[in-house]
C-alpha cells in the first residue's frame, strides 16, 4: 500500500550523529526516523507491506532507481539496490519507466531472491 509519510531534512544534529557533513533525508513514519539515500531532486515513493517500508527512488533524468528497505526500529535500511541506465534497462527490461510502482517494486524485490 503507498503511503504519504513525512521526509524532511535531516537536522544538524542528526547529520553530526551519523557522521555526514551534509543534511541528507529522513523519513518519519510510526515515530521512527529513518535515513534515506535518495537526493532533494529525486522522486521518492513508499510502500508498506507489513511491517516493511519500501523506498522506491527514481530519477528519470539521471536514468536511476533505487529501492531501500526498512524494517520498524531500524534507522538504516536492511537491503538496498541501485541501478542506472544501461543496468537498469538490463535488470528491470527496456519498459521499466512504463512500469507502476507496485510493479517496479516486486522487479527490485525479485532481484534479491
Amino acid at each position: 500500500m503507498l503511503i504519504n509519510p513525512t521526509i524532511r531534512t535531516m537536522t544538524f544534529e542528526e547529520a553530526r550523529e551519523f557522521g555526514d557533513y551534509h543534511q541528507g533525508l529522513m523519513l518519519d513514519h510510526d515515530c521512527v526516523s529513518y535515513r534515506l539515500s535518495a537526493g532533494t531532486k529525486d522522486n521518492m515513493h513508499v510502500l508498506e507491506s507489513g511491517p516493511v517500508l519500501y523506498v522506491i527512488t527514481l530519477n528519470m533524468h539521471m536514468e536511476y532507481v533505487s529501492l531501500d528497505i526498512y524494517m520498524p526500529k531500524e534507522e538504516d535500511a536492511i537491503d538496498s539496490i541501485f541501478l542506472q541506465g544501461e543496468a537498469t534497462r538490463e535488470m528491470l527490461g527496456n519498459d521499466w519507466k512504463s512500469l507502476s510502482l507496485i510493479q517496479l517494486v516486486t522487479r527490485l524485490v525479485k532481484l534479491f531472491a
